[in-house]
């Protein structure tokens, strides 16, 4: 190692500097290997704070601050504009330095202004390599925690823990305190397990009991803001214990209903089976965990699946209400799974009298509003058979969303027209003070801001925030609210027809406007310019008028 490079704080390469440079830029080097911020202070300039150490292996003021771990000096150079990516000769930067001295202050410091913890030297070694080979354990686990990669390999094709010194390789095998890693997971000691946590041990399992991994034990214990911290540092919710238990089975028997949340929404499989084909739902069910149960079935949860005593969920449900609710959301989320899906052949086997106006537990939504929102091309028709059964035009989400409100954001124009024909409340306001109109507005959707404006959607209703629709549309949304929609049918509208029907390509383009480009034929069969152009084949005129907004979807009265 000597022979491969001298780290910024070895005796013989501060002689070697204090007899080869000049005094101004000895005098700095000292007072850097010295930790003399004063000095520092009074000697660094822009030109001198990536100074070299020209009589020995270059290095900077920086590689012997850290080298030495004079942390106030680190800082004062980083602030001054040292290079923290700065090489020697050996291709070292300052953090090779500070990981092979154990200086983990430094360490720290330098990773957070932006030193790499993959720098690569001369031979391949890395920060980690220098940390490992010199038993620095602190140094290992905060590189580890800032990206540092651990299979990275030198020339001689040996990694980290190939040449750590035996005090370090358990860091590197993720078994260094490992006991003590769990056992904060499980009290909830926060600072104590992110002291340790890196992503070699932040999926280790215990040695003994159930084989727990630190996110069963937190989930178990209802650990939330610890279930948080080892999900955003890469914890495993499919991991099994020594039964094929994940932590969602955990969480979901002792009823912790925010742990079971955050684990689903980072997806853990709520039909998971461990050994004895028991799912989160068995144990939740089994315990009447009620409002637990209730949230895994709007995830997907599975009541009918057996176990291996050939039990259900259901079955299990020590009440009959319990037993109850369990079917009936289930069925009434698979309605609503089908409604998205827009599955006529599913819709038609869960539907019901009872089930038709089911609301999601979370969310409150229907299956109208789950249809509104569906991009399947069906989606108009399943509507249309949801309204024959009963369905509730106007029923509202947590957020006061209406499927009016769902569809006109979505610009769903034949979901619009079907709901309105159905009595939907044109002007309904969600939660913001918001119609449809401004919702359809704020997403640009031209022709479905007109539809709205026929259908008399009022333009002028201030939202919550302050805004009306046209405050919040784009130019062309802004022209359409500006102009509004004309209660009759004009003489320039019917002009407008006329000259589409004769392929009079140039009174249409003077005629056209963003408003008029879909007027309707109201003494005749709502036909638009559109279809008389393409009836009549007017290639040109259907050109300008599909350059200039024309609906395509638009239907006449056939």
């Amino acid at each position: 190692m000597s022979g491969r490079r001298c780290a910024g704080g070895g005796a013989a390469c501060a002689s070697a500097v204090a007899e080869a440079i000049e005094p101004s830029a000895r005098e700095l080097f000292e007072a850097c290997r010295n930790g003399d911020v004063e000095r520092v202070k009074r000697l660094v300039t822009p030109e001198k704070v990536n100074s070299r150490d020209t009589a020995g292996r270059k290095s900077t003021p920086l590689h012997f601050a850290a080298g030495f771990g004079r942390k106030d000096v680190v800082e004062y150079l980083l602030q001054s504009g040292a290079n923290v990516q700065a090489r020697d000769d050996g291709g070292l930067i300052p953090l090779h330095n500070a990981c092979s001295f154990g200086h983990a202050e430094v360490v720290s410091l330098l990773l957070q202004h932006g030193a790499d913890p993959n720098a690569r030297d001369n031979w391949n070694y890395t920060p980690l390599h220098e940390a490992a080979i010199k038993g620095k354990i602190d140094v290992c686990i905060v590189l580890l925690q800032h990206g540092a990669e651990p299979t990275i390999r030198n020339t001689d094709g040996r990694t980290a823990l190939d040449l750590a010194d035996p005090s370090a390789k358990a860091v590197l095998t993720g078994d260094y305190k490992k006991d003590e890693l769990l056992e904060s997971a499980r009290s909830g000691n926060e600072e104590k397990m992110m002291a340790l946590l890196t992503p070699l041990n932040v999926n280790c399992h215990a040695s003994d009991g159930r084989k727990s991994t630190p996110l069963h034990l937190a989930a178990g214990y209802n650990r939330v803001k610890i279930v948080q911290l080892l999900l955003q540092h890469g914890a495993d919710v499919h991991a099994k214990d020594k039964g094929d238990l994940v932590p969602l089975h955990n969480a979901c028997s002792y009823g912790h209903y925010e742990v079971t949340e955050l684990l689903v929404k980072h997806g853990a499989c709520v039909n998971a089976m461990d050994l004895w084909q028991f799912t989160p739902l068995h144990e939740a069910a089994s315990k009447n965990r009620v409002e637990v149960c209730s949230l895994l079935l709007s995830y997907g949860a599975d009541p009918t699946l057996l176990n291996c005593h050939n039990k259900s969920a259901i079955d299990l449900a020590p009440t009959p209400q319990l037993k109850e609710r369990l079917s009936y959301e289930f069925k009434g989320h698979s309605l609503l799974q089908a409604a998205r899906e827009a599955d006529v052949t599913r819709i038609k086997k869960h539907l019901s009298l009872e089930m038709v106006n089911f609301k999601h537990p979370q969310t409150h939504e229907t299956a109208l509003h789950c249809a509104a929102a569906s991009p399947y091309p069906k989606r108009k028709q399943i509507c249309e058979l949801l309204l024959r059964k009963g369905a509730n035009t106007n029923e509202k989400t947590k957020e006061f969303l209406t499927p009016l409100h769902v569809a006109s954001e979505k610009a769903h124009n034949d979901v619009v027209e079907v709901v309105v024909k159905h009595e939907a409340k044109v002007n309904a306001l969600d939660s913001l003070g918001q119609t449809s109109l401004h919702r359809a507005a704020h997403c640009g959707h031209l022709q479905t801001c007109r539809l709205l404006l026929s259908y008399g959607c009022d333009p002028n209703i201030i939202s919550l925030q302050g805004f009306t629709a046209l405050q919040m549309g784009n130019e062309n949304v802004q022209q359409l609210l500006q102009e509004g929609i004309s209660p009759g049918h004009s003489e320039a509208d019917r002009q407008l027809l006329e000259a589409a029907k004769a392929g009079d390509v140039e009174t249409v383009k003077k005629l056209c406007t963003v408003q008029s480009v879909n007027c309707r034929d109201i003494e005749g069969r709502q036909s638009t310019p559109l279809h008389f152009a393409a009836g009549y084949n007017r290639v040109s005129v259907v050109e300008y008028l599909l350059q200039h907004g024309a609906d395509v979807h638009a239907k006449d009265k056939g």
